[in-house]
């Protein structure tokens, strides 16, 4: 839900031509995870697929997320990251045992400042 990430992320992942359907809830892999909100995003990608033909799945957790109480919640960057990746690769498996075969990425999104706004770097894990 965060602003910073907005319009860049569906310019990122949005194929020349094509669009992409987006979920977007604060700490949304968080909530993925969690037993008692984790159908209403299993729901979600139900839906995409039935009603859009969905081909993919693409989970993103960015840097500094209020949700997982920020970048001040992890003793340094490393750590953030290390959070991130093990969290992904959790909400990643529960994506797949519910929808077998069907592709999920997942990315962990950088945002750095600059004199022209957000700048996020989305890299693949």
């Amino acid at each position: 839900m965060d602003w910073r990430l907005h319009p860049q992320i569906e310019d990122f992942f949005a194929k020349p031509g094509t669009g992409c359907d987006m979920c977007v809830t604060a700490g949304s892999v968080k909530d993925l995870i969690a037993q008692e909100t984790q159908q209403l995003f299993l729901k979600q990608i139900e839906i995409s697929r039935r009603l859009h033909d969905c081909q993919a799945v693409v989970l993103t957790m960015h840097m500094d997320c209020g949700a997982y109480g920020g970048a001040a919640a992890f003793a340094d960057r490393n750590a953030e990251i290390a959070n991130c990746k093990e969290q992904l690769d959790l909400a990643k498996k529960i994506v797949e045992q519910a929808n077998p075969g069907l592709p999920v990425e997942t990315y962990i999104i950088g945002l750095e400042r600059s004199p022209e706004g957000w700048n996020i770097e989305p890299q693949l894990v």
